[in-house]
């Protein structure tokens, strides 16, 4: 294969030879910015450094991405369902070298109705006050990738099982997964240390996290102070995490500023071609909805027979509302003739390119053909579930063989499809075009009370009382959310949004609707990654929850 930039770069780090023709490399046009539609996603194992050096004029050192890697999270619960018994759904980091894990209200929803008894945390929030008051929330886990290998040749070789096997003999303390990228065109082994003892720190008011309700969901400007702290403890004591946890930027990012996202980004479908597209648009998606509009209204239904039902089903249908409304965001996205330009250029680019190499072409060249033919046959066999089946794991070869034609033409010089692994990506804080006029780069207290007062303080935008009580002593400039060109999707809830000294300036906890097109093509015109200010997290603790201590620790004002 051709040596890239990103390539050539790397081994600069090691061979000093190489560093001047690394550099002249770092100023031609990158693989990455040609093929741009397939997003920044990076694995840590393949930054792409070249990238980097020609975007930012700064590139990060291994030292620098160890210690990102380190300091990032994987949240979940216990399951014993699942191949490696645990069920992952968001992201999360460590902020303090005491174990502080800092995640979303939305992410811990769950774990704050295991602990809550009698009590309503979720409608009322929560802070512990001391390592005393911290509750153990029963099956909460986060998970820290500690290693790293390229298993392609195992794989192919023998089995994934095999690998797996071999890697928990060698190391059976932590956890191992084999996990695909490329759609099967690659294998990394992955390597966790697991936390399971997790405790409750910190969360807001249910209201205030989730303020503007499903209205504002996947908006912007937005004001919802959607964080959760936990903490991670080993022997009982709190975990000593003082080698890798981020630093804490109360100020946050400035306008045009370089910032980083360490997440695990669930699922995205980029190597998808244009005929699965066009099936996921005209039926898959319309009949997913169709069904969660059904289950909401029922839910709905259910929860104003009293106030015990609606207090036991008030998660569940934040959750399905959130679902409905992603959903219809990828719909909305594989309707755009924008998108659809973008997925037909590159899909096309690549087919020319595994068409100008024979063997590639022998190998490959009809597997596009194939799978516009198993969309057909999808929508004839519609209730036949056993031939969906059959026609699923078909399509499933075919997508591994574009998988492997895509990774034999680029190589690791475009990101893979997300895959709920950790991921890097890069961007800058940045507002937008948006009905006409600009959305601003960041929201303020004075638009929360607004929102508030111009709505009269009705459902969904009403704000707590305790908010209401304190609104003269807050300083209504302070930041509350803000936006950045990073490339994210559903999983990358509860990620650290970090500058270039690895200082926490946001935390990630939606995007604006334009950017759920992103599932299939990215474009960052007007997609937009939407954070929680580090400021208003320390102004709502100190002003408003009486948590001037974990403010403190965040602030790395006092030893604890």
């Amino acid at each position: 294969m051709t040596t890239t930039p990103f390539a050539a770069l790397r081994r600069s780090l090691f061979s000093p030879a190489l560093a001047v023709a690394a550099l002249a490399l770092a100023t031609q046009p990158l693989t990455a910015q040609a093929h741009k539609e397939l997003g920044r996603m990076w694995t840590f194992e393949a930054a792409p450094l070249g990238w980097f050096q020609q975007a930012y004029d700064w590139q990060p050192s291994p030292q620098w991405l160890e210690h990102a890697r380190l300091s990032s999270l994987r949240l979940g619960r216990v399951d014993a369902s699942r191949p490696d018994g645990y069920a992952w759904f968001c992201s999360a980091s460590f902020v303090t070298p005491h174990g502080l894990v800092m995640t979303n209200h939305h992410c811990a929803r769950d774990f704050l109705v295991a602990i809550q008894g009698e009590r309503d945390l979720l409608k009322d929030g929560f802070y512990a006050g001391s390592y005393d008051g911290e509750i153990k929330i029963p099956g909460a886990v986060v998970s820290q990738l500690v290693q790293q290998k390229d298993v392609t040749a195992e794989v192919a070789a023998g089995s994934a099982d095999a690998v797996l096997a071999k890697a928990k003999a060698a190391a059976p303390d932590l956890l191992h997964q084999v996990i695909g990228l490329y759609q099967g065109g690659n294998y990394q082994l992955y390597s966790f240390q697991i936390y399971d003892d997790l405790r409750m720190v910190c969360a807001p008011h249910g209201q205030s996290a989730h303020f503007g309700g499903d209205p504002d969901n996947f908006c912007f400007p937005r004001w919802g102070l959607d964080f959760t702290f936990l903490r991670a403890y080993r022997g009982g004591q709190p975990a000593d995490t003082k080698s890798h946890c981020f630093e804490w930027r109360t100020e946050g990012a400035k306008e045009g500023e370089v910032v980083f996202v360490t997440g695990n980004p669930g699922r995205t479908g980029r190597l998808q071609t244009m005929a699965q597209c066009e099936y996921l648009r005209d039926h898959f998606y319309p009949q997913q909805l169709a069904g969660i509009h059904r289950m909401l209204e029922q839910l709905n239904a259910d929860a104003a027979q009293s106030p015990a039902k609606e207090k036991e089903l008030r998660a569940r249908i934040l959750q399905i509302e959130n679902q409905r409304k992603a959903f219809q965001g990828y719909l909305d996205g594989l309707k755009n003739p924008r998108i659809l330009a973008i997925k037909q250029k590159a899909e096309g680019a690549l087919r020319a390119a595994v068409a100008a190499q024979p063997e590639l072409q022998q190998k490959y060249g009809d597997a596009w053909d194939k799978l516009a033919e198993l969309q057909a046959a999808k929508v004839a066999a519609k209730g036949q579930r056993d031939k969906l089946n059959e026609l699923t794991k078909e399509e499933a070869a075919q997508n591994k063989r574009v998988g492997e034609a895509c990774f034999a033409v680029y190589g690791t010089s475009i990101p893979p499809d997300a895959t709920m692994s950790l991921r890097l990506s890069d961007g800058k804080v940045q507002g937008y075009a948006m009905n006409g006029t600009l959305a601003p780069h960041f929201s303020s207290l004075y638009g929360l009370f607004a929102r508030h007062h111009e709505f009269g303080g009705v459902h969904p935008f009403d704000l707590p009382q305790a908010w209401l009580d304190k609104e003269k002593e807050l300083d209504l400039k302070t930041p509350f959310n803000f936006v950045a060109t990073c490339d994210i999707i559903g999983g990358n809830s509860g990620s650290p949004m970090i500058d270039r000294e690895q200082r926490v300036v946001g935390l990630v906890f939606d995007g604006n609707i334009e950017m759920l097109g992103n599932n299939y093509v990215f474009d960052d015109e007007v997609s937009r990654t939407v954070s929680v200010h580090p400021a208003i997290i320390i102004e709502s603790l100190r002003k408003v929850y009486g948590a001037a201590r974990l403010a403190d620790e965040l602030e790395r004002k006092v030893a604890r």
